[in-house]
């Protein structure tokens, strides 16, 4: 009864001091507008990395890239290596407990003709793993098997823009393209994939660019063997994204023992996903101590205006207090007032936050997405300036002596 009693005695108090209650109100508004603004230009951030993982194939990914060693007293054994080979990916498959998946990737420049159309391109030998490993999946036909790797068959599959690009309107599966010389049947056509960062270029262009024929195939072309053959880089699956730390640790030992040396670069994604969340808490911390430093300012605000209240309202206390009110319930009103004023300026300066997140989106190109949570956030600061600052004009109110306030003139 008290607090409600309490409240609304702040509400009138607040509706008579208008032109009192906009100033307090301003530096709160202004410091929860940034707040917001930050909090949702990192929470957009945040699900756009999550959403381009997910389209290509999640956090579970780690990436092995050859590296030059660079050392002048590499050993023997160090300086024959020649990089990542098809028998390193084996070997991980085999014997890393901490993977599911292994795709290594040879890829070379091939001239490929159908009809009168000729282009010179890129193309990729993969395994069937290749599929899943970055979620892409055949739209149309198949894509490479197991019994393709096998018999190094020569079967394509091709990414949707390079299929329309030689093939134009006419379905390609099951038609004969040369390849360096060489006929393969086209067997598969990938899904079109499309993914943007700031509604503009496509992220994932790449993957409709592929052309795709089996890993074996390419080395039987090239004169290697299995265990030799050499690949451009590879990509391996973790079974749990909370071990990272263990899956890139175990195969960097495998290569290790394989190579003599480290030749090669192991990341994660999970691991890239936390450097970018890093990069990106420079920004965040800037707009966040804007924000902070305007609800200061905005609290400091609220105090002395409420230590004017008081000082107004000191013969008013006093009677309240004289014929039975007790400190509590002065204390409560006081801190009523600043709590509603600043939840107040909270909800508008959310409302401000909403405008300055679409201009700086606009302006950056950068999606922004105000969550339920960032509200949440937002109020919780707002209103924890108005507890904050309050306090002290709440306690100097409730403490007062109602015998020296009635002397006041």
């Amino acid at each position: 009864m008290i607090l409600f009693e309490s409240i609304l005695d702040g509400i009138a108090d607040i509706r008579t001091h208008m032109g009192r209650t906009m100033l307090q109100l301003i530096g709160v508004v202004l410091g929860v507008a940034s707040i917001v603004a930050t909090f949702a230009l990192a929470a957009a951030g945040r699900e756009q990395s999550q959403r381009f993982y997910k389209e290509s194939g999640g956090i579970a990914k780690i990436f092995v890239w050859n590296k030059q060693s660079g050392k002048v007293t590499d050993s023997a054994r160090a300086a024959a290596s020649k990089g990542l080979t098809f028998g390193d990916a084996m070997a991980i498959q085999k014997q890393a407990k901490e993977i599911d998946l292994v795709s290594p990737v040879i890829s070379e420049q091939a001239i490929l003709r159908y009809g009168d159309r000729e282009k010179s391109r890129e193309i990729s030998g993969v395994v069937p793993a290749f599929s899943p490993m970055n979620d892409f999946k055949v739209e149309r036909g198949r894509f490479i098997t197991d019994s393709d790797i096998q018999g190094a068959t020569r079967v394509v599959v091709f990414g949707t823009d390079r299929a329309a690009e030689l093939f134009g309107s006419d379905d390609p599966i099951g038609k004969t393209v040369s390849i360096n010389g060489t006929g393969y049947v086209v067997v598969g056509v990938m899904e079109h994939k499309f993914f943007t960062f700031n509604s503009g270029r496509n992220a994932l262009r790449w993957m409709n660019r592929q052309i795709f024929v089996p890993v074996t195939t390419l080395m039987t072309r090239r004169g290697e063997s299995l265990k030799t053959g050499r690949v451009a880089f590879m990509h391996a699956r973790m079974k749990d994204t909370k071990r990272a730390k263990e899956a890139v640790e175990e195969i960097e030992k495998i290569l290790k023992r394989e190579h003599g040396v480290a030749d090669y670069e192991v990341i994660s994604r999970v691991e890239r996903l936390k450097q970018n969340e890093e990069q990106g808490k420079m920004y965040d911390v800037t707009f966040m101590v804007c924000g902070i430093i305007s609800l200061f300012v905005g609290g400091i605000v609220v105090m002395n205006i409420q230590m004017a209240s008081f000082n107004e309202r000191i013969r008013e206390v006093g009677i309240r207090k004289a014929i039975g009110a007790s400190g509590l319930h002065v204390f409560g009103q006081f801190m009523a007032e600043a709590v509603l004023v600043s939840g107040l300026g909270g909800i508008i300066g959310i409302f401000l936050g909403r405008a300055f997140t679409s201009g700086i989106s606009m302006l950056t190109n950068q999606p922004a997405i105000i969550t339920p949570e960032v509200i949440l956030k937002a109020l919780i600061f707002a209103a924890g300036t108005g507890i904050i600052f309050g306090v002290y004009p709440a306690l100097k109110a409730s403490r007062l002596n109602p015998i020296e306030a009635l002397r006041v003139d």
